[in-house]
């Protein structure tokens, strides 16, 4: 009797301390509940962190604890406590009801439905069944609204042209050492021009996802340009892109097909007998690329694409065009923040006219070159774009751009830099300069100019 007498006491005496901290513990989540009652979970969830670790495990303090951690924004930490609210208590149907409205405010939605699944099938009151399909028809609102996605810009600005229509800067000098023929005056188009321009552009995407790893896409874009002093160069470009991309076996595979419409005069030149050749060109196509992930930093694509080019007004320019890339894209961990890509491409032209009614040369011409695109951001308000670019043509009919050469040959290198300062949310101001240099061995067709702008540019998500 002496021995079990012992025994109970020593068993009260160790059971006191966890009755107390029991008691102490519904304490805590009395005051927590009542601040929440009162709409001041902010003040509740205070009340309660500091005893989170020591009262884990409690019931009573996991719920109310989690109940104002949800009211007062900590996700993160309601998810935590209603789960080991739901390890001790698994019957427990507020607290499973609220880490749904956890995970559903996360975003969570595939995780939220299954919570409120799982409420549904405990045979619910009638006022319960109803506050379940609320939350399930919430979530199937949030499912369509997030299998599409829109985004829209407009954007505005000026800037300069130092060559109008990519002309050399010696026309007359070009003309006798590409054809022969002295003292050739320059008109029309071969008179090299620069002026201010402004000019306003908009554009925007969608996307709407038929299922987590298949996606069909559609853009558009509308630019327009105006100069100051030479109308004839104003023009207007427009263009379209409509596809289909999927992700299977880690392959990311992309379908598309794509319209192009740019409308330009040019400058007028009377010759008898001709009409007018402007430089407006349409061209419609499809392109097909597949993209693998190799590391987290580092992806690989390849492309092929077919387009068609008319020319309204001077079909001798005329092709149909094969084009083969390939690409790297990168995100090296020693430059935090910054993407580095590099592509290759390769590209035949075939005319589909002569030049002109009076010989059989045409336009057909081999492509090929590398350009460097690289984009940072330095700051949560400002980022660079910049890219390097050269490329080769090799005409493939003997002198069919200059009489005294017979396959013309051109170096195009461009350069591009862009800088975006942030100003708000949706506005962003965005300076430019971009600079081009046509090396030829066709005097005619060398060429360089430059370009300097500064864009106001205001996007919808």
């Amino acid at each position: 009797m002496r021995y079990l007498l012992a025994s109970l006491a020593a068993a009260l005496a160790l059971a006191a301390p966890s009755m107390a901290a029991a008691q102490d513990a519904r304490t805590l989540a009395a005051q927590a509940r009542a601040l929440v009652e009162r709409k001041d979970a902010p003040e509740a969830f205070r009340m309660l962190e500091p005893y989170e670790q020591r009262f884990s495990g409690e019931v009573d303090f996991d719920y109310w604890f989690g109940v104002a951690a949800l009211e007062s924004g900590h996700l993160d930490r309601a998810v935590i406590a209603f789960e080991r609210v739901l390890v001790r208590n698994p019957g427990f149907d507020s607290a499973r009801l609220e880490l749904a409205r956890a995970y559903l405010r996360m975003g969570a939605l595939d995780v939220a439905s299954q919570e409120f699944d799982r409420l549904a099938a405990r045979n619910p009151t009638p006022e319960g069944r109803k506050v379940i399909d609320e939350y399930r028809a919430q979530i199937e609102r949030l499912r369509r609204r997030q299998r599409i996605a829109t985004y829209g810009y407009v954007e505005a600005g000026f800037g300069r042209d130092t060559n109008l229509s990519s002309t050399t800067n010696d026309f007359p000098g070009a003309i006798l050492v590409s054809f022969g023929l002295p003292n050739i005056v320059p008109t029309g188009n071969s008179i090299r021009r620069e002026d201010n321009f402004v000019t306003a552009n908009a554009g925007g995407d969608v996307s709407y996802m038929l299922a987590p790893d298949r996606v069909l896409f559609a853009a558009a874009n509308f630019r327009w340009r105006g100069y100051r002093e030479f109308d004839d160069y104003d023009y207007y470009f427009g263009d379209f892109l409509g596809g289909y991309r999927a992700q299977a076996k880690g392959l990311l595979w992309t379908a598309s097909i794509l319209a192009q419409t740019f409308r330009q005069d040019g400058a007028f030149v009377d010759a008898l007998g001709t009409d007018r050749i402007t430089n407006d060109r349409d061209a419609f196509g499809a392109i097909f690329e597949v993209r693998r992930e190799i590391d987290a930093a580092t992806q690989l694509a390849f492309g092929a694409q077919f387009t068609g080019f008319r020319y309204p007004t001077n079909s001798g320019q005329d092709t149909r065009q094969w084009l083969v890339s390939g690409a790297i894209d990168m995100k090296p961990a020693a430059l935090d923040g910054t993407s580095l890509g590099l592509r290759f491409f390769y590209s035949h032209d075939e005319a589909q006219n002569p030049l002109n009614p009076f010989t059989t040369t045409t336009a057909s011409r081999r492509n090929f070159g590398i350009r460097a695109i690289g984009q940072t951001d330095p700051a949560a308000q400002t980022s660079w774009v910049a890219a390097l670019g050269w490329s080769r043509r090799v005409d493939d009919d003997s002198f069919a751009r200059a009489t005294l050469v017979e396959t013309g040959k051109d170096d195009l290198f461009e350069t591009f830099v862009r800088a975006s300062y942030r100003v708000s949310q949706s506005w962003s101001i965005q300076p430019y300069f971009s600079w081009i240099y046509n090396r030829s061995n066709i005097a005619l067709y060398a060429f360089h100019k430059s370009e300097v702008g500064l864009m106001f540019r205001y996007e919808v998500r």
